[in-house]
């Protein structure tokens, strides 16, 4: 996936947030979640480099409604069990409004269980199950197709 198409999808996330931001008294935290270890580091690698890239341009131009963006990171290594706890940490303690993630569908899926019990808007960039989207999760959209 290119970077200008993950940028775009950071800007999807970061407009969905912004109805957030007015009620905000902090930063805007979104959290970026992927594989920045094991064998798909490469693919996190990117999505920090893009979802980083973006959230600079939008912070430079004032950020959300004068509020800044920030980023948290959670390692998943495509390991499900993995991503579960980062979902969790995520929503618990960094308390993020959004998440871009996860990159491995393996991962996504129970992921996306936690965030949608907790009411987070998630984009999954790279994902390609189509059951992740088929559960009708009203707050989890997928961009790339099967």
């Amino acid at each position: 996936m290119s970077l200008k198409l993950k940028t775009m999808t950071l800007h999807v996330v970061i407009a969905g947030c912004m109805s957030m931001a007015f009620y905000a008294q902090a930063d805007v935290k979104i959290g970026v979640a992927g594989p920045f270890t094991g064998p798909n580091a490469t693919y996190g690698a990117q999505y920090w480099k893009g979802a980083s890239q973006a959230v600079a341009d939008i912070n430079a131009a004032g950020g959300i409604k004068g509020e800044k963006i920030v980023l948290v990171q959670g390692d998943d290594a495509c390991e499900p069990k993995q991503a579960v706890a980062v979902a969790n940490r995520l929503v618990d303690e960094a308390k993020v409004s959004a998440v871009v993630g996860h990159f491995c569908s393996s991962s996504t899926m129970p992921a996306s269980e936690v965030y949608d019990e907790a009411g987070i808007l998630t984009i999954t960039p790279g994902s390609t199950n189509p059951q992740i989207t088929e559960r009708g999760m009203k707050d989890l959209f997928r961009m790339c197709g099967p």
